[in-house]
């Protein structure tokens, strides 16, 4: 277990599981090899139970000290006196619980991995079971730079972090119970006037990196999420992109989307620079799609101040909302903008499916002929 032996292991591949290599003196004593990372491990087997405790990684624990916690720990289990989790940190909660939960069942995992830093940097090195209310408390209230909703963010991370705790039998409470949210102003009412929207498309267009400005721009065009935008992919698409079927939205349902002709443009132009199967793929991280594009809309608000064209600074999210309001101001429709937007039952949508395909695209190019009567996409 010296640092020649460990730096000469096999790493597996990408994408592939970790690998465990056994110490020869005692095979209970392990390193858990992985494509980035190398952890201490044990496992052993007693009166007919198996145990596992992970300890920490390699090269930032040295071995004689994973060597004696890990003698401690065979005797305590030995003797009687151990208890699941009683040593585990909460980073190790994170690495070996929650991260893996995460990246198997949350729809945007990357967001909710995000807030994983700030909280490490807190919590990481305390043991899961000494952490307290009080000290949840004082850590959501050094968040004091963010908002109230960013903020809650965090709380709900904490919240699904120590449940999982519990879960898994390591405590029996978690520390977050009891810890109450800050309250958020939900009032949104921004949307975008007509010469906003002009200038926006104007100043989005002349942007450089136009793979980010063009999912914006997109998410106007067609009133969709921005997630949902991003992570677009050719297989979503139909032959002859008229729609996108996007297999999961955030009510966890599928929803077709219908493309008015502006917007069929905007893709075309991103296929034919796409090197893979997003249609808004990634430059700097290879095989995955762009990043939410938060740099891009700030360069373009800029513009738009500049020009004066700015009433109000707005969201992303404000693109979807602008494109719902035109769109209930072309149609006079309440039911086809639910349905474009996927707020409607999906039992609903089915039924009026073949009725509604061709008002739901025509619905799509009155609204972008009404936000954008003037303006051409070359």
């Amino acid at each position: 277990m010296n640092k020649k032996a460990l730096n000469a292991l096999p790493r597996p591949a990408k994408g592939e599981q970790g690998v465990e290599y056994p110490w020869k003196k005692n095979p209970r004593l392990r390193v858990l090899v992985t494509e980035k990372s190398m952890r201490w491990i044990v496992r052993l087997g007693w009166k007919g139970k198996r145990y596992y405790e992970s300890f920490g990684t390699c090269p930032e624990m040295k071995f004689a000290e994973f060597n004696q916690l890990a003698y401690q720990f065979i005797a305590d289990v030995q003797s009687g006196v151990y208890q699941k989790g009683s040593r585990m940190t909460v980073q190790q909660l994170f690495d070996d619980v929650v991260l893996p939960y995460s990246r198997n069942h949350h729809r945007d995992s990357k967001t909710f991995l995000s807030r994983s830093k700030r909280v490490m940097a807190a919590f990481g090195k305390e043991r899961v079971k000494d952490v307290t209310r009080r000290d949840v408390e004082q850590f959501l209230n050094s968040l004091s730079d963010l908002s109230n909703a960013s903020i809650n963010r965090y709380h709900a991370f904490l919240s699904k972090l120590f449940s999982m705790a519990v879960e898994h039998e390591i405590i029996d409470k978690s520390p977050v119970k009891g810890v109450k949210k800050l309250v958020e102003n939900n009032q949104k009412d921004r949307v975008l006037s007509s010469k906003e929207v002009e200038s926006f498309c104007r100043h989005a267009c002349a942007e450089p990196n136009f793979i980010h400005s063009y999912a914006l721009i997109l998410s106007l065009l067609t009133g969709m999420r921005i997630g949902n935008v991003i992570s677009l992919t050719r297989s979503m698409l139909a032959d002859d992109l008229s729609s996108a079927l996007l297999p999961m939205t955030k009510s966890g349902k599928s929803q077709r989307i219908y493309f008015s002709e502006p917007a069929k443009r905007l893709i075309r132009k991103c296929l034919k620079v796409s090197f893979n199967d997003w249609v808004f793929p990634s430059l700097k991280n290879q095989g995955e799609h762009i990043a939410y594009p938060r740099a891009c809309m700030e360069r373009i608000q800029q513009a738009m101040k500049a020009e004066g064209s700015l009433e109000a600074p707005f969201t992303i999210h404000d693109l979807r909302r602008t494109y719902a309001t035109q769109m209930l101001i072309a149609t006079n429709d309440i039911r086809l903008a639910q349905q474009s937007l996927g707020h409607s039952n999906v039992n609903m949508t089915e039924r009026y499916a073949y009725y509604q395909n061709i008002h739901l695209a025509q619905a799509s190019q009155q609204t972008v002929d009404a936000m954008l009567p003037n303006f051409q996409f070359n």
